[in-house]
Order: structure tokens, then sequence, then C-alpha cells
């Protein structure tokens, strides 16, 4: 059936009945020498993003309230849709100081992160100067400064750090009274600030609504709520994880010659440890699956745990065990490497032809120095890319409202600005970073419009961008916690250290485990 770009005389109950019914994904991998993803515009995806899910049935509505009421001949979908009129995103036109509750009138708006790396696209997306300028007048003084929509001048503090250590320094700043208006978080360690309400201002005082996040990825709705459930932070960056493998090696060993053949040999924890196994029987024990335990653990425990009661008591569940078994038995037989994490043997292994897979997040095919391209560039054209046994995170980037601001009005332009502007983020995109909105990066896969030449020729032109997306969809957060970092990583550590080399009883790798996590958080009890 063609679907006419006009809805007169359809019935739009029934349409948007026909379009609630499933979220469902119009993406597929071909199997051509482009490697490229075949996105058929078919009957109910109305803005063309390849899923016909309740945003479709949302644009359904407000085309037909539009129709209804309009005088004249009324405009086409398409032009309703382009205008921006199907969307449900804030608009950066409205009055900076819309049902904003928190003070405004400040002569200063000051934004601090670990690096600029960030904060130079997003303010130069905002304010509309060059990425370069803004560089360049961030640090130049008092002379040309750049200003908010409201005359304010924009402030920037760098902490010149790495994100993981940033939370420091913020405890520094906030001791010292420091004017900070808006600071950004990774979600590891938010939840610290966001549980604060002395350091972070729910987002219903900046005029900000959970209906207004509707195109975020529904795990980062998770992750910008604090433990009272209420919306703190904007994620506006997300990082998805995948696995990227040996295309050549895997026919050898497993017989697979595609993408999506690979992702069915290894879509699940059980087919991942098969299919380990039958490599490392194959190649005599000299060919590994996995890059490390830590990659298959980042994986792994993404989302799956609630290791912390409401009364503070640490539980940890039988999924622990299972994967301590699992990666016993594939260390032993070698179907993942013994590499630490980060070290040159993590990467040689790519490199040597000894390791064919590796756990990967999306900001990694951003750098031609990274990890990524460094076990892999040496096999340009060899590799390819699929979700793996379980989608997951590696990363993201929040931004976090200091309920002291004095420019309250700023502080919510910037944030319409950088995660609810859907030509930001596009721009955001190409300033290899990944925006959280699933409507535009379902475009940018399907458009398959921007990619790192270097990282496109590695993997012989496949469309990783869309893997990557793909994979955000489907991300499931039960619960999450402050601790979670910390005992994630203690667990994996114990494991590797207490049960796999010393071979130690599970019962007494668990002692251990829980020892280890209560003398690092003392809050807990066991």
């Amino acid at each position: 059936m063609n679907f006419k770009r006009n809805i007169t005389g359809i019935s739009v109950l029934g349409i948007i009945g026909a379009l609630s019914l499933t979220a469902v994904p119009m993406f597929s991998n071909t199997e051509n020498s482009a490697n490229t993803v075949n996105a058929t515009s078919k009957y109910g995806d109305i803005n063309s993003d390849g899923y016909i899910n309740a945003v479709d049935a949302s644009i359904i509505l407000s085309y037909y309230a539009y129709t209804s009421t309009t005088k004249g001949t009324p405009m086409t979908l398409e032009k309703f849709i382009a205008n921006g009129s199907g969307t449900t995103e804030p608009t950066t036109s409205e009055p900076s100081n819309k049902n904003v509750s928190l003070k405004t009138g400040g002569d200063t708006f000051t934004i601090a992160a670990w690096n600029h790396d960030e904060i130079t696209s997003l303010i130069s997306n905002w304010t509309g100067i060059d990425a370069q300028d803004v560089i360049e007048r961030m640090y130049s003084g008092a002379d040309d400064p750049i200003t908010a929509p409201s005359g304010a001048k924009i402030n920037f503090v760098n902490l010149n750090i790495s994100g993981a250590s940033a939370s420091e320094k913020y405890d520094e700043l906030f001791n010292n009274g420091e004017d900070i208006d808006v600071y950004l978080t990774e979600p590891y360690w938010a939840l610290k600030y966001m549980d604060n309400d002395e350091l972070s201002a729910p987002l219903s005082s900046l005029g900000i609504t959970e209906k207004d996040m509707s195109g975020m990825y529904p795990y980062t709705l998770q992750l910008a709520k604090n433990s009272k459930g209420e919306y703190k932070a904007v994620p506006y960056n997300v990082c998805p994880g995948a696995f990227i493998y040996r295309s050549d090696i895997a026919e050898k060993y497993l017989g697979v010659d595609s993408p999506e053949k690979m992702q069915a040999a290894i879509g699940d924890w059980s087919l991942f440890a098969s299919s380990a196994k039958t490599i490392s029987e194959k190649s005599g024990g000299k060919m590994a699956l996995a890059d490390s335990l830590a990659g298959m653990w980042q994986a792994y425990s993404c989302g799956r745990f609630d290791h912390v009661t409401s009364d503070n008591k640490l539980e940890l569940s039988s999924d622990v065990k299972a994967f301590a078994d699992m990666a016993k038995e594939l260390w032993e037989c070698g179907g993942v490497t013994k590499n630490h994490q980060w070290s040159d043997e993590w990467t040689q292994a790519g490199q040597k032809g000894q390791c064919m897979g590796y756990f990967v997040p999306s900001w990694a095919f951003f750098y031609d120095d990274s990890f990524v391209y460094d076990a892999t560039n040496k096999q340009s054209g060899k590799w390819s890319i699929c979700t793996g046994p379980q989608s997951y995170y590696w990363g993201g980037n929040d931004l976090i409202v200091n309920p002291s601001t004095d420019n309250g009005d700023d502080a919510r332009s910037f944030i319409l600005s950088s995660a609810f502007n859907s030509d930001n983020m596009k721009k955001y995109a190409r300033s290899n970073n990944m925006p959280n909105n699933s409507t535009v990066n379902a475009q940018l896969a399907k458009d398959n419009s921007y990619h790192k030449i270097s990282m496109s020729e590695i993997l012989n032109g496949q469309n990783y961008y869309s893997v990557f997306e793909q994979s955000a969809r489907s991300i499931d957060i039960k619960k999450y916690s402050p601790y979670d970092d910390k005992i994630n990583s203690d667990i994996i550590e114990q494991i590797k250290d207490s049960y796999i080399k010393r071979n130690q009883t599970w019962d007494d790798t668990l002692t251990e485990i829980n020892d280890k996590i209560c003398e690092d958080l003392p809050d807990l009890k066991q």
C-alpha cells in the first residue's frame, strides 16, 4: 500500500492505533560491497527514521490537529515535518526565561568541565561562533569575551584532567564557593551530585519536562534521575558499545561471512562462550575471541545488577557467579586473552592476530589515536562490527545545573541548544560525538553521512554508526546507585585474582569480594 503524504479523509485514530502497537526497527544490514544500511521507507515510518513507534503516532496526531484547525489549504505532511512542526523538542526560540524558577540576571555564565573538547562544540553551536574562535576567545581573557543570549559573559573553567578524576576537582570548587552555573558529569559518578539538592537543580526548575526528553534513549532517562526519581541531569551525549571482530578469522573458524551471521553466532552470552571455545579449539589455543576479562565485564555488568538494597546492604546476585564461571572457563581454554585492559599487550594482541575481537565504545571510533584504531589499523579492511552478546554503554556525558546559579535563563538556553535542538545535535555528531536523540541518530545512520574515513576503511565501509545507534535503543538498566562503578571494579578484580589466578572456591572468592567492596565503600554493610 502506498501512503500518500496527506491524511485528509484518513482515520487518524486508526493510524495511531496501528503505529502504537510496536516499535519496529526498519534497518537491516546489507551484504553488498559497501555494507551500508538499507532503510526502506515503509508504511507507518512517518518521519523516515527507520522505526515505527510512538514518535510517528505523535507526528500524525499533531498533523491532524493542524489540518483540522488551519484555514485554507494545509501544508503537506513532508513540509510539516521539515518545518519541525511534528517534533516534541523544546524550541530554542522560546523566551529564555520561560518557566525558569532559578535566579536570572547574573553578569557571568560559568561552565565547568574536565577539558574543553566537549565545551568547544557545544558553545559554538549555541552562539554561532566558529569552534576555533571559541577556543581562542575562551582563553584570551576579558578583551574579547563570548557572551550568552542574555548578554552575560561566558566563562569556562577547564579542570584539565580526565573525566574519571573530575569529581574530586568539582568538590574542591564547590567547597571553595566557586561560581559554577552548569557543569559536565559522567553517569558513573553523576548521582553523587544529583542526590545533593544543594549541587543540582531539578530540570523542572528550567521548564524541562519528561515529555521534552522523549527523543532520548530510554536507558539515559533512567540515568537522568536521582535516587528519588527526580530528573536532575541532561544526558546529551551517549556512548553505546558494540563488538568488533576480524571478519576473515570469523569465517575461518566459525564459518560466518557477514555481521548478521556473526551476531547470530555470539548473540547472547551462552553463544558467545560457545563460539570462543570453538575458536580456541580450532586454532590450537592460539586465537582468543575476546580482548580481556574487563571488556567482557564492561558489557555483561551493564544495567544487570541491583547491588545495594534500600538500607545500604550489599547483595550480589547469582549472575556474578555465572559470569565468573564463564570467565574462568574462557581464561583457561584461551577464549579470552590474559592481557590487562589499557596495556600495550592489549592492543598488540589485535595487531599480531592473537585476538580476533574487542568490546568497544562508540567514542573510540571518533579518534585516530584510540585503542580501537591502534588494535585494528594494521589489518585495515579485515574488521567488522556487530552488537555482540549484549547491548551496553561505555561512557556518556551529562549536564547538571547548580541551583545557586544566577543565570537560569542561560542555563536553559544552553541545555536546549545542546540536547534538544536537532540541527545542533547533527553538528555535534560531526564534531566527533554521538548525541542523545534517537531520531537524529537514526537519520545519520540511514544517510551514512558521518563517519571517520580511517575507521570506515578498517571496517571495509560498514556503517558502524548504525550498529551503535541500534545498540543504544536496546540498552536496559534495571537500577543503579552511586556505588555501582566501584562495586563492579572490585568484583572483576577479585574474580580475576582470587577465583581465576589463585583458584579459590567461589565461597572464598565471594567473601573476598564483599570484604573488598565494604572496605572501599564503608557506607555499605554485608
